[in-house]
């Protein structure tokens, strides 16, 4: 599922083979409120795309509310939230908002997720969050 209707066809185009098969369904829509039933999916994942999302806490939750109890999601981010590079695009690209560690695992918590942990690159700001419902 993705927000840009420019990136739902492209995934469309690439995946079709796998699409006509019944393996893969690529859907528009939006994470704050999302078109799918409940506790059905056993992993949802994010990549480099959470620092769009309105209301981190409100959206984590959607997510917790179509995992099955157990399940997984994981985000991956190319920022830990205090890089230099990231912060400048923070100030130009309209919405966009970079979360420390710390703030995601909190706003995981708070959403409902039991378990969090984080990988942090050695020399570089890349995060990875996996946490558990």
């Amino acid at each position: 599922m993705d927000y840009s209707e420019l990136s739902v066809e492209k995934a469309k185009a690439f995946n079709a083979d796998e699409i006509s098969k019944g393996r893969l369904e690529v859907k528009q829509g939006d994470v704050s409120t999302l078109d799918l039933p409940d506790g059905t999916y056993d992993l949802a994942t994010a990549f480099e795309t959470i620092y769009f999302w309105p209301g981190l806490e409100e959206c984590f939750k959607e997510v917790a509310r179509i995992l099955k109890d157990g399940g997984l999601f994981l985000i991956s981010n190319e920022s830990d939230g205090e890089d230099s590079t990231s912060l400048k695009f923070e100030k130009i690209i309209e919405g966009m908002k970079c979360y420390t560690p710390e703030q995601i695992s909190g706003a995981l918590k708070k959403a409902g997720f039991s378990e969090v942990s984080i990988a942090h690159h050695p020399n570089k700001p890349w995060i990875t969050v996996i946490s558990r419902k």
